[in-house]
């Protein structure tokens, strides 16, 4: 199974262990193969390229989540519960009662199970120790908060706070209506890429997507964000990287140009090279948007939530 660069990210604000401490935790929630009647299996395992269950790199080091899921289409859980439903009502000629029901598709979803496709994936997280920054490399938000609780699993206590800047899609807007209307330094630090879209609410949701050099297209631009339409996502390039930044303040497309190399060189070495290349770049790139976007830590710790 192959460990991809950091292509996304997830950020959050964590105060977590040094290296030594971190490995010691997560040897608590080892690898075992997938029960027969379990439906999910979560577990830190050793990065496929490195061999290292925790790989230092500079600033910080990187960790790998394996998550082994169940995966039983719900057309087929409905039609089989219907069945076995119509079975039993057929052999008793009587319907039978709500929990009767709730029984059948608990046992439904158990059988099935059984026999399941396991779907297998790794998530990898850059961990910036300087700033306590947690970059967890997925577009979901589920699989981060996921990853988060259980590092809160086996570590005890973390605190981990989600970057959160309010209405990240209200300023964005108002720095592309500035960049459009000749403002080049509306968007202080960075460069607007070709990528973007733009919504609005109306009966329905509207939404226009843009890909090709935005400087071909400002009249079509600036006519939309005049018509009521926000931006959702933009693309960005800045410290050599660049970038899809959503309203969320979700990172995806990233591209450091810090994967190459030659096929002779040492896979291991070259993985902790472009991680840390990762790590530095986009530490950087979420200080200077922090700024940009006027971010102010919370007063309260935030807990990931439970699964």
């Amino acid at each position: 199974m192959k460990v991809s660069k950091l292509k996304n990210a997830i950020v959050y604000k964590a105060t977590l262990p040094g290296v030594d401490n971190i490995n010691q935790h997560l040897a608590e929630l080892p690898y075992s193969e997938i029960g027969d009647t379990e439906f999910i299996r979560y577990s830190f395992v050793e990065n496929p390229i490195t061999g290292e269950i925790v790989t230092p790199i500079v600033n910080g080091y990187a960790i790998c989540l394996r998550i082994d899921e169940k995966i039983i289409p719900k057309p087929v859980i409905k039609k089989t519960v219907l069945e076995r439903i119509a079975s039993i009502e057929g052999r008793f000629g009587a319907r039978i009662s709500k929990i009767e029901k709730q029984q059948v598709i608990d046992t439904v979803k158990v059988d099935l199970c059984k026999q399941a496709f396991v779907k297998t994936s790794l998530i990898y997280a850059l961990y910036q120790a300087e700033e306590n920054l947690l970059m967890v490399n997925t577009t979901s938000k589920h699989y981060a908060n996921v990853l988060c609780s259980m590092l809160v699993k086996v570590v005890g206590s973390i605190e981990t706070k989600t970057i959160h800047i309010s209405d990240v899609k209200n300023g964005l807007t108002t720095r592309l209506k500035s960049y459009i209307a000749g403002d080049s330094e509306a968007f202080d630090g960075f460069e607007v890429g070709s990528v973007m879209q733009l919504s609005r609410k109306a009966e329905t949701k509207e939404t226009i997507r843009y890909s090709a050099d935005h400087h071909s297209v400002v009249s079509e631009i600036e006519e939309s964000l005049n018509s009521g339409f926000s931006v959702d996502s933009i693309e960005l390039y800045s410290d050599g990287a660049s970038f899809v930044l959503t309203e969320n303040f979700h990172f995806r497309r990233i591209d450091t140009k810090s994967s190459d190399a030659n096929a002779e060189d040492d896979k291991a070495f070259v993985w902790r090279q472009a991680a840390g290349i990762d790590l530095f770049i986009m530490t950087g790139v979420i200080n200077k948007l922090c700024k940009l976007l006027s971010y102010k830590e919370p007063e309260k710790e935030e807990q990931p939530e439970e699964v």
